[in-house]
């Protein structure tokens, strides 16, 4: 089932029945009454901050028995809505992006899939948006240089992983133009020379 990003859907989390999660990978609590050791109060529902942990992915945290807990936004969004009957270990992002935690950009995988995929196809555009990148334009040999990947493909009006192909090698170009990362210019200057 594909969720439209104006469809969000909330779900109760199978672990807790007082946490939902919804497709567009957001996590909010529901009203409950909890116990303070002087008797019982009535905490309010409301969607969680998200915080990033050190290794670039989404979390919340909640208490649960007094206790802190906390959990990573990706594996809340797995856990109750997609199906995981060969009981896969980890979760891939498909976009490589970890912040973006919708259902439809998640899947359960291998760790070795995990890492292949990775391979494949490269960081994501939030990976490498602060790396300067220069473009070559075919059919001009004119060279733009652009502060990031997302830079240059928002002007060029090129996918950022076509660029990220052409900067990987598994593409030599890309809509009419070759790319080079900031320091491998001598990829461009061979170009100069050849014009």
């Amino acid at each position: 089932m594909k969720y439209s990003e104006t469809n969000e859907i909330w779900r109760l989390y199978p672990e807790f029945d007082f946490i939902e999660v919804s497709t567009l990978g957001r996590v909010r609590t529901l009203d409950r009454v909890v116990s303070n050791g002087k008797g019982t109060r009535v905490e309010k529902g409301k969607i969680l901050k998200q915080g990033l942990n050190k290794n670039g992915y989404l979390r919340v945290a909640f208490r649960k028995d007094s206790k802190l807990v906390n959990k990573s936004v990706h594996r809340l969004v797995a856990h109750t809505f997609l199906s995981n009957q060969k009981k896969l270990p980890e979760i891939n992002h498909k976009d490589n992006n970890k912040l973006n935690n919708s259902v439809s950009n998640l899947e359960w995988c291998s760790h070795k899939y995990n890492i292949e995929y990775r391979e494949k196809y490269g960081k994501s555009s939030a990976e490498v948006s602060g790396c300067p990148v220069y473009a070559v334009n075919l059919d001009t040999l004119e060279i733009s240089k652009f502060e990031s990947q997302r830079e240059a493909g928002r002007i060029l009006g090129i996918v950022n992983q076509s660029i990220n192909s052409v900067l990987k090698g598994r593409l030599k170009t890309t809509h009419g133009y070759v790319f080079a990362k900031a320091g491998e210019e001598d990829e461009i200057v061979k170009l100069e020379v050849e014009k």
